[in-house]
């Protein structure tokens, strides 16, 4: 019997511990039905649990991490189990995800654009101070960039001057008391501000990115190919999709 890890640390605020842990244990059970009968310490890196490069793990049985790091070759090598379901929250749709452009105070929040479309405040934007929680984030960065520079055939800065907050939640704390004038927080997060974080009443939502894929669950490449499928079985069977891209390397 071998003995492995698991963790769901994208997502896995303070506030939302046990929903966490009982999304986890779903996952555990619907393995352990399926005859799996190995180890695994569920552990959360928010707190300091397991190793400091979770995802270069060998014993990595699942996890989670984000296109932006692996499309700038800053991962170590993964294999891809699935891409889960963001149609529960404002901005997604099936495995694709948006970010939510919040700036400071309250006002109507913009609605979601049709289709892949992007909304983004371009002159708002350019003359602003941006929070963003990481400079390899798809989701804080990368899309908001990328979305700018279609719109506009500029590839400079989209703002007049950044910070970084490390973190979604902080993100929204230093735009709600005006530290920064705005952020782009992805979806999921932001439905979690929403329900978690108080200084989510202090922004409203004045632009959107366009649609991406949403953060993957993914595993040590070491994982032998049959406890792949059988992984990759479950988290579909729980509403998750299969991936485009099962694997990436450096």
């Amino acid at each position: 019997m071998a003995s492995f890890i698991a963790a769901l640390p994208m997502y896995d605020w303070p506030e939302c511990a046990d929903e966490t842990r009982s999304f986890w244990h779903r996952i555990e059970n619907r393995l352990r039905g399926t005859g799996f009968d190995d180890t695994v310490g569920f552990i959360r890196p928010s707190l300091g649990e397991g190793p400091d490069n979770l995802l270069a793990a060998p014993d990595l049985l699942m996890s989670q991490t984000c296109w932006g790091p692996i499309s700038r070759r800053i991962t170590p090598p993964l294999t891809i189990l699935a891409q889960p379901d963001y149609s529960a929250f404002t901005g997604g749709s099936g495995p694709f995800y948006r970010s939510a452009i919040i700036a400071t105070g309250s006002g109507e929040n913009l609605p979601v654009p049709p289709a892949d479309k992007a909304a983004l405040p371009l002159d708002d934007m350019r003359t602003a101070r941006f929070a963003f929680n990481d400079e390899t984030s798809l989701s804080g960065m990368l899309a908001v960039q990328e979305d700018f520079s279609a719109k506009t055939g500029e590839n400079g800065a989209f703002y007049q001057t950044a910070m970084t907050s490390g973190g979604h939640q902080n993100s929204v704390r230093m735009v709600a008391d005006a530290t920064a004038d705005f952020a782009a927080i992805d979806c999921r997060s932001w439905a979690l501000a929403c329900k978690y974080e108080p200084a989510a009443q202090g922004v409203h939502i004045i632009g959107w990115t366009a649609q991406r894929m949403g953060l993957p669950y993914v595993c040590s490449p070491r994982i032998d190919p049959e406890r792949v499928a059988v992984l990759r079985s479950v988290l579909i069977g729980m509403g998750c999709f299969t991936p485009e891209i099962t694997s990436v390397s450096i």
